[in-house]
């Protein structure tokens, strides 16, 4: 054969693997095995219970809640009768201006709730 024979049977020899289709990327999702897995024995061949044990135990109570109506701690009154004493850390003194006894109020520094003394 001649040489421009070769390159053509070259050419076409790389033209044929080019169009191979390339393999397709891995499944992303795996069935589950057609058979039911097998429970965990131990060594005396008795299944394991995977649940833990039901501590026979009562919850502990739940923390009481705070003083005050509703839920809601009491401020403290100060000499000033527009301010109060914030029952929260760090126990600012608040403005209370145009608020009634009773009413709720909240802390600018924390943003939780206190009732007016």
């Amino acid at each position: 054969m001649s040489k421009p024979t070769l390159a053509t049977a070259a050419l076409c020899l790389s033209s044929l693997v080019a169009c191979i289709p390339p393999e397709p990327p891995p499944a992303r999702f795996r069935p589950n095995p057609p058979y039911p897995p097998t429970p965990m024995l131990d060594a005396y061949g008795q299944p394991i219970d995977p649940a833990p044990p039901v501590n026979p135990d009562p919850a502990p109570a739940p923390a009481p809640t705070p003083p005050g109506i509703g839920g809601y701690p009491t401020a403290t009154k100060t000499a000033n009768p527009n301010q109060v004493l914030s029952p929260y850390e760090p126990f600012n003194v608040i403005d209370v201006e145009g608020f009634k006894s009773g009413q709720l109020a909240r802390d600018p520094s924390n943003q939780k709730i206190f009732r007016i003394p």
